[in-house]
Protein backbone atom coordinates (compact mmCIF):
# COMPACT_ATOMS: atom_id res chain seq x y z
CA UNK A 1 0.00 0.00 0.00
CA UNK A 2 1.43 3.18 -0.74
CA UNK A 3 1.85 5.52 2.51
CA UNK A 4 0.49 8.57 2.18
CA UNK A 5 0.23 10.07 5.82
CA UNK A 6 0.98 13.97 6.46
CA UNK A 7 -1.81 15.50 5.14
CA UNK A 8 -2.01 13.37 2.14
CA UNK A 9 -5.76 12.63 3.06
CA UNK A 10 -5.03 8.23 3.09
CA UNK A 11 -4.84 5.80 5.26
CA UNK A 12 -1.41 4.60 6.67
CA UNK A 13 -1.08 1.53 8.57
CA UNK A 14 1.20 1.90 11.41
CA UNK A 15 4.13 -0.42 11.57
CA UNK A 16 5.78 -0.94 14.34
CA UNK A 17 8.70 -2.87 12.88
CA UNK A 18 12.36 -1.66 13.63
CA UNK A 19 12.85 -0.41 9.99
CA UNK A 20 10.18 2.15 10.09
CA UNK A 21 11.33 3.82 13.51
CA UNK A 22 13.96 6.78 13.38
CA UNK A 23 17.31 6.33 14.98
CA UNK A 24 17.53 6.23 18.68
CA UNK A 25 17.82 9.65 20.42
CA UNK A 26 17.75 11.34 23.41
CA UNK A 27 14.44 11.71 24.94
CA UNK A 28 13.12 15.44 25.44
CA UNK A 29 11.63 15.14 29.10
CA UNK A 30 8.55 16.85 30.88
CA UNK A 31 9.67 16.10 34.41
CA UNK A 32 13.25 14.47 36.28
CA UNK A 33 14.71 11.79 35.72
CA UNK A 34 15.07 9.22 38.44
CA UNK A 35 16.38 6.47 36.41
CA UNK A 36 18.06 5.93 33.58
CA UNK A 37 19.15 7.38 30.18
CA UNK A 38 15.89 7.00 28.52
CA UNK A 39 15.94 6.75 24.73
CA UNK A 40 13.02 7.03 21.82
CA UNK A 41 12.45 6.65 18.50
CA UNK A 42 9.11 7.33 16.67
CA UNK A 43 7.02 6.86 13.64
CA UNK A 44 5.39 9.47 13.27
CA UNK A 45 2.65 9.63 10.59
CA UNK A 46 -0.07 12.75 11.51
CA UNK A 47 1.17 15.78 13.23
CA UNK A 48 -1.09 19.09 13.03
CA UNK A 49 -1.49 22.34 14.93
CA UNK A 50 -5.22 22.74 15.75
CA UNK A 51 -6.34 26.54 16.34
CA UNK A 52 -10.09 26.22 16.59
CA UNK A 53 -11.91 24.04 18.76
CA UNK A 54 -11.85 20.67 19.11
CA UNK A 55 -14.03 17.62 19.66
CA UNK A 56 -11.86 14.62 20.43
CA UNK A 57 -13.44 11.05 21.34
CA UNK A 58 -11.89 7.82 22.49
CA UNK A 59 -13.33 4.67 22.65
CA UNK A 60 -14.50 0.95 21.47
CA UNK A 61 -16.66 0.20 18.66
CA UNK A 62 -18.45 -2.82 17.29
CA UNK A 63 -20.46 -2.68 14.18
CA UNK A 64 -21.81 -5.69 11.84
CA UNK A 65 -20.68 -6.10 7.90
CA UNK A 66 -21.35 -3.48 5.70
CA UNK A 67 -19.55 -1.23 2.96
CA UNK A 68 -19.77 2.69 3.03
CA UNK A 69 -18.33 5.61 0.42
CA UNK A 70 -17.06 7.76 2.33
CA UNK A 71 -16.51 11.92 1.07
CA UNK A 72 -14.33 14.55 2.35
CA UNK A 73 -14.31 12.03 5.73
CA UNK A 74 -15.50 14.46 8.40
CA UNK A 75 -11.95 14.07 11.59
CA UNK A 76 -8.63 12.42 11.88
CA UNK A 77 -8.69 8.70 13.24
CA UNK A 78 -6.91 6.01 14.30
CA UNK A 79 -7.88 2.75 14.29
CA UNK A 80 -6.73 -0.26 16.08
CA UNK A 81 -8.50 -3.73 15.26
CA UNK A 82 -9.15 -5.84 17.87
CA UNK A 83 -11.98 -8.42 16.02
CA UNK A 84 -12.58 -8.89 12.62
CA UNK A 85 -11.22 -7.18 9.51
CA UNK A 86 -11.79 -4.12 7.34
CA UNK A 87 -10.54 -2.99 4.24
CA UNK A 88 -9.78 0.25 3.28
CA UNK A 89 -10.43 1.23 0.05
CA UNK A 90 -8.60 4.51 -1.50
CA UNK A 91 -10.17 6.58 -4.22
CA UNK A 92 -7.63 5.12 -6.76
CA UNK A 93 -9.11 1.79 -6.41
CA UNK A 94 -5.87 0.58 -3.89
CA UNK A 95 -7.49 -1.88 -1.41
CA UNK A 96 -6.08 -2.15 2.40
CA UNK A 97 -6.82 -4.62 4.73
CA UNK A 98 -6.37 -4.50 8.53
CA UNK A 99 -7.37 -7.06 10.82
CA UNK A 100 -6.88 -8.01 14.23
CA UNK A 101 -3.94 -6.94 15.67
CA UNK A 102 -3.68 -4.20 12.72
CA UNK A 103 -3.35 -0.60 13.57
CA UNK A 104 -4.23 2.29 10.85
CA UNK A 105 -4.16 6.27 10.83
CA UNK A 106 -7.79 7.60 8.00
CA UNK A 107 -7.20 11.53 7.55
CA UNK A 108 -9.02 14.40 7.46
CA UNK A 109 -10.53 14.64 4.23
CA UNK A 110 -10.09 11.20 2.84
CA UNK A 111 -12.25 9.79 0.06
CA UNK A 112 -12.58 5.87 -0.36
CA UNK A 113 -14.63 2.81 0.72
CA UNK A 114 -15.04 1.51 4.21
CA UNK A 115 -15.88 -2.12 4.09
CA UNK A 116 -16.30 -4.24 6.95
CA UNK A 117 -16.01 -7.63 5.72
CA UNK A 118 -17.59 -9.10 9.05
CA UNK A 119 -18.62 -8.00 12.28
CA UNK A 120 -15.49 -6.05 14.10
CA UNK A 121 -14.59 -4.81 17.40
CA UNK A 122 -11.73 -1.64 17.23
CA UNK A 123 -10.61 0.72 19.89
CA UNK A 124 -10.15 4.35 18.29
CA UNK A 125 -9.56 8.17 19.08
CA UNK A 126 -10.87 10.78 16.73
CA UNK A 127 -10.28 14.11 16.64
CA UNK A 128 -12.68 16.53 14.90
CA UNK A 129 -11.92 19.92 14.51
CA UNK A 130 -15.03 22.17 14.83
Amino acid sequence: MPEQGKNGRGVTRLNANDEALSPWTAMPLVGDILDGEPEERFHRVFETIIPSATEVRAGVWEATRYSEKLTDYPYNEIVFVVEGSISIINSEGEESLFSSGDCFFLEKGFNGIWKQHETIKIFHMTVDPK
